[in-house]
């Protein structure tokens, strides 16, 4: 009896070749062989989920699931242009289809390939157009030298029948689709700041509005322009905003977790920004059944690299703001989300990857698009205009025209020294209100701690006021922190 492999990579296209093999094999004729392509290890999440489907997809049509040992393989060297790792994890599956029949004469393989305008139906899978795993001629001539005797064919090829494979799988079989295999949904982190903003808006070009989201984390600390900001980019952009809050301010948080926020360790991003992200994104994936993917405004802040960024890497000495430092950053967070998601979520980029120049998303956005910036950004100047500020005036002087991000109205728990000098200098109305803000949290919880570290020990925002009053703020004013930048700079 002729005998019918069907290969399976996990995807929804080799679920329905197997589909349509039935309506003119028996059953017991065909094989689903999984083969995985996706990941090297059998503990990797999405090597389980596509595992996993394909197990529901052999129940559901009945037909026996074989799961490809990839530790078995062809000891010569392959001649082929295919990918290494594709190659070798295809001859472990024609080693294993070798020692399973006698007569490979009566075999043929079916291996998944998608009718053109099928493919739009799928941005993810290794099956679709965004990941074609292998070119078809390929393939046939690898396997003319592996196993000559069997008949391989791409049997959706030349399917002609216009259907939703995706919707048949869902609705009809009644089945859930590997993550691999769900919608994309392209979500900006927009946290009020020139970046996201600009990358938010590159995002909705790309992508369109109906495959977009703007994700806005509110820590209820937020500086009132950076909401009109938002509220004007939203408009022009042409997307609502989607605001989660966990509900609590900052300092509840600290209540909560009895822990005062400092420039090395920040609860309340964790709690308010990091938290409530990954339960909006598991939610999405569990109610809505599609897969996000991250976007983030960082920026090179360079128009060009200096030559010696490779010394400065190699000694860890990377200045804050500059190009290396914020490529680094992009690998903290992009680490992140690989790791304490339920399931890796992917995390783009743009202003670095993409992008290939410095986009001045501050210009753009003021002189092209019409919207002022958020007044965080240009708090020095404004207090400039009073004639009695000298110290924003010397701000001005120096470039710096407001805060480095716009997150909780200046009062970041990560600032260092030279964030709460300027703070203090254009807004001392929020440095007193940060300053009693952690004199109650000690009192309350009779601790010494205190935001600011100096020789290693507690260093209250009092007594780092009463030191400028003393000193004179400007010596404060333009020393460099050695600190940590908070996630809710970039989230």
């Amino acid at each position: 009896m002729e005998q019918h492999i069907v290969v399976g990579f996990g995807g929804i296209y080799s679920a329905y070749t197997v589909h349509e093999l039935k309506k003119t094999i028996a059953p017991e004729a065909i094989k689903l062989f999984f083969v995985d392509l996706f990941s090297d290890i059998s503990e990797e999440p999405l090597y389980i989920n596509n595992a996993q489907f394909m197990v529901d997809v052999a129940t559901k049509l009945e037909v026996e699931l074989v799961n490809v040992d990839l530790s078995k393989s062809l000891e010569r060297k392959l001649d082929t242009n295919l990918a290494e790792n594709i190659a070798f994890k295809l001859s472990s599956f024609a080693e294993q289809v070798t020692g399973r029949y006698d007569n490979l004469s009566k075999v043929t393989i079916h291996f998944p390939a998608t009718p053109h305008y099928l493919k739009g139906q799928n941005k993810i899978s290794v099956e679709s157009v965004e990941y074609e795993w292998a070119d078809t001629y390929e393939v046939r001539e690898l396997f003319d030298k592996l196993l000559p005797q069997v008949n391989v064919v791409f049997s959706l090829e030349d399917f002609a029948e216009e259907i939703n494979i995706k919707a048949t799988i869902q609705e009809k079989w009644e089945l859930e689709l590997p993550r691999s295999e769900r919608k994309r949904v392209h979500i900006a982190m927009f946290s009020g700041g020139a970046g996201s903003a600009y990358v938010s808006y590159y995002m909705v070009q790309a992508y369109g509005k109906e495959n977009c989201k703007l994700f806005f984390t509110n820590t209820l600390w937020e500086d009132e322009d950076n909401l009109r900001f938002m509220d004007e980019v939203s408009e022009y952009i042409g997307l609502e905003i989607t605001e989660i809050l966990d509900g609590r301010t900052p300092e509840e948080v600290f209540y909560d977790m009895r822990y005062l926020g400092n420039s090395r360790l920040a609860k309340c991003s964790e709690e308010l920004k990091v938290r409530q992200t990954l339960i909006y994104l598991e939610e999405l994936r569990d109610n809505e059944k599609v897969e996000p993917i991250l976007y983030f405004g960082i920026a090179p802040h360079e128009k060009h690299r200096r030559d010696d960024s490779h010394v400065k890497r190699r000694e860890n000495n990377v200045e804050e703001n500059s190009a290396d430092m914020n490529i680094r950053k992009a690998a903290g967070i992009r680490s992140f989300y690989s790791h304490f998601p339920i399931e890796p979520i992917e995390t783009r980029f743009p202003l670095i990857e993409t992008l290939r120049e410095d986009i001045d998303a501050k210009g753009i956005i003021k002189y092209e698009w019409g919207i002022s910036l958020p007044r965080m950004y240009t708090a020095a100047v404004e207090a400039a205009k009073i004639e009695d500020n000298v110290l924003a005036q010397k701000l001005v002087e120096k470039g710096i025209n407001g805060f480095s991000h716009a997150n909780c109205g200046g009062r970041c728990v990560r600032g260092g020294f030279q964030h709460y000098a300027t703070l203090y200098a254009i807004w001392p109305d929020q440095y007193k209100e940060q300053e009693e803000m952690e004199n109650r949290f000690r009192e309350h919880f009779e601790k010494n701690v205190s935001i600011l570290k100096k020789n290693g020990g507690s260093y209250t925002l009092k007594q780092y006021r009463e030191d400028m009053e003393a000193d004179g703020v400007e010596k404060y004013l333009f020393q460099a922190d050695d600190t940590i930048p908070c996630v809710c700079s970039f989230s």
